[in-house]
């Protein structure tokens, strides 16, 4: 087999190990491509285990991003995904119970305020940190009109009352959806359920 290949074979096992080490999506993104290439410099024929090796290679990489100063300064300016989502809840004055999850409460209050467009422009630019452009392309829009529903988004979210019925199971599909897409990045089954 091919370095390609091996790594193919492990990359969703990788994946999911970096966002539980980074709780960064798209962190974990430039992280396995940097193993990837550690990976593409070592002779296959003196590795025992690829798995092994993938693996040490990318806690080794994370353990140093999480140690860097950068990472350390830009956590103090920016909130991890599940944390924004805890944010969002609070925002809508829910009151979270002890014991209870605070994703499915986010998430119900996005299907109750929030359009399908909003909903998407919303979960894109602030739990997965992508740029106007990339939201555009992907609900076939414009950055400017990206940003227009992003800040309607806000609005209705701070409303105290809720615009649209969702039943249990909408909140339990999309909470799998959710889980999956930060576990394994398929971005497009997520955007086609909030769609």
């Amino acid at each position: 087999m091919t370095h390609l290949e091996l790594f193919a074979e492990y990359r969703s096992y990788l994946f999911t190990q970096a966002c539980r080490m980074l709780g960064s999506v798209m962190d974990a993104e430039d992280l396995l491509q940097e193993t990837f290439l550690h990976w593409q410099q070592t002779a296959l024929r003196t590795i025992r285990s690829p798995k092994a090796f993938l693996v040490t290679i990318l806690r080794n990489l994370c353990r140093n991003h999480l140690q860097s100063a950068r990472v350390r300064h830009e956590e103090s300016l920016d909130v991890m995904p599940a944390a924004r989502l805890a944010a969002l809840s609070a925002m809508a004055d829910e009151a979270i119970q002890p014991g209870r999850d605070s994703l499915p409460i986010a998430l119900r209050i996005i299907l109750e305020r929030l359009p399908p467009k909003e909903r998407t422009v919303f979960l894109l630019r602030e739990v997965f940190d992508y740029e106007y452009e990339e939201i555009a392309a992907i609900i076939r829009k414009n950055a400017t009109n990206c940003r227009q529903l992003l800040r309607r988004a806000r609005q209705n979210l701070a409303a105290s009352s809720a615009r649209f019925l969702i039943t249990p199971e909408q909140l339990d599909r999309l909470v799998r959806q959710f889980g999956l897409t930060c576990a394994t990045g398929d971005l497009e089954s997520l955007v086609a359920l909030l769609s």
